[in-house]
């Protein structure tokens, strides 16, 4: 089972959600469990592919832990001192290692 090719459909899935009530005030109901929940799932199978190759794409570890600890902060109503800075930052260096990667 390629870990990596189901957690990057489900990510294209959430960004394609995102895109269409962001963008066609798309709205359906209970999006606001759905959509993190979504983001969660394909978070747990990226940093389940990254972990597995233990030496794998830093890019995809940074961007699995975003997607669990962003979403998770949120669908949970969980927070604690500089989480807000901690998940942007942490988004960030997902970016840029994402893109060195390219």
């Amino acid at each position: 089972m390629d870990y990596k090719y189901i957690g990057l459909v489900i990510l294209a899935l959430w960004l394609t959600l995102q895109g269409l009530e962001g963008l066609f005030e798309f709205y359906f109901p209970h999006e606001d469990k759905i959509l993190p929940t979504i983001n969660l799932i394909a978070g747990v199978f990226l940093l389940s592919y990254a972990i597995k190759l233990k030496h794998g794409n830093l890019g995809l570890f940074f961007l699995g832990c975003w997607c669990v600890l962003h979403n998770g902060l949120f669908l949970f109503h969980y927070s604690f001192s500089y989480s807000n800075s901690i998940v942007n930052i942490l988004g960030i260096v997902a970016g840029v290692m994402l893109v060195i990667k390219m």
